[in-house]
């Protein structure tokens, strides 16, 4: 069981659990039920937090329900919505909430950090902001820290006791899995971002970053979202702040905001799609661990310029 948007996967047997069903063809796998994410500007219940009682979580429970407890086994997510949704956090009480529903339904609890993990989100992983322990932790991305693509299966014991007790083919190879390289580069990363404090790095400089960006866009008529932990930052356009009303797909807005950033050499991640998966329009931030006081005010002073350029 996952969560929409989407994941990072491989297999085709991981897609189930990536995208939506409908987007598949119907004979390469069973289905992965999806339940809606914790996206508290658009939430997808019509609600508005704290008084929603996180019903997006308790979404989690009504899906294994409708499912049958015995036919699902773990439940994938993303700490914090990477590109699909622009760096959305859920609400403090949901991972918590989702912990305890995954125990009393015997489910695996599987942290997708390959955006969000190594310190990207100001902790090593970003579940542990909400004291949330997962059985299973998918990383890459940072683990490599851009010198080698790495990607990374971390198993709780218990588990992976329980893996070898069982039956069938349990395939954990590829062509260029297991490579000495790729070790010896994610042992060096590990070991650079422990001995240079980055991940604190990432906490304190992510919380200036998200003072100055609101400094900045906090009033903007078309900013109607700012979001965000660590060094990874999100802003959402509207066409009309009130109604949140999104800009048409036609417009490409998003896309001419990072084209317009990068020609002042600024380089973000544009996304859309997230109002309604066509309409939506979002931009990442996400500045390396070591970017200095000087280089998060020259940052917001581009997109600053960017985002007045385009709308």
């Amino acid at each position: 069981m996952a969560q929409l948007p989407r994941h990072n996967v491989r297999s085709l047997g991981g897609q189930r659990a990536a995208v939506a069903a409908p987007a598949l063809p119907a004979d390469d796998g069973p289905d992965a039920p999806h339940i809606e994410p914790p996206y508290c500007y658009r939430c997808p219940f019509n609600l508005t937090y704290p008084a929603c009682g996180l019903r997006c979580a308790y979404a989690l429970e009504d899906a294994i329900k409708i499912t049958g407890k015995e036919t699902v086994s773990a439940f994938i997510a993303e700490p914090i919505s990477g590109a699909s949704l622009a760096a959305a956090a859920p609400p403090p009480e949901y991972w918590p909430l989702i912990r305890e529903i995954c125990d009393h339904y015997g489910l695996l609890l599987i942290a997708d950090e390959v955006m969000t993990g190594f310190g990207r989100a100001g902790y090593w992983f970003a579940i542990a902001a909400w004291g949330v322990e997962p059985d299973i932790i998918t990383m890459a991305k940072g683990a490599g820290g851009g010198y080698f693509p790495l990607s990374i299966t971390a198993v709780k014991t218990e588990d992976v006791k329980t893996i070898r007790a069982g039956q069938g083919d349990f395939v954990h190879g590829g062509t260029f899995s297991h490579h000495p390289v790729g070790m010896a580069v994610g042992l060096a990363v590990l070991r650079y971002i422990q001995s240079h404090h980055l991940v604190e790095a990432s906490r304190v400089q992510g919380e200036k970053l998200g003072q100055k960006l609101r400094a900045i866009f906090g009033d903007h008529p078309h900013v109607g979202d700012i979001r965000g932990q660590g060094l990874m930052w999100g802003l959402e356009f509207v066409s009309d702040r009130a109604s949140k009303t999104p800009f048409p797909a036609k417009q490409g807005v998003s896309k001419k905001i990072g084209d317009a950033a990068f020609e002042r050499g600024l380089i973000i991640y544009p996304s859309s799609g997230n109002a309604d998966g066509i309409n939506g329009d979002q931009v990442m931030i996400a500045p390396p661990f070591i970017v200095t006081d000087a280089q998060l005010d020259q940052i917001v002073a581009l997109l600053g310029e960017a985002v007045r350029a385009m709308i």
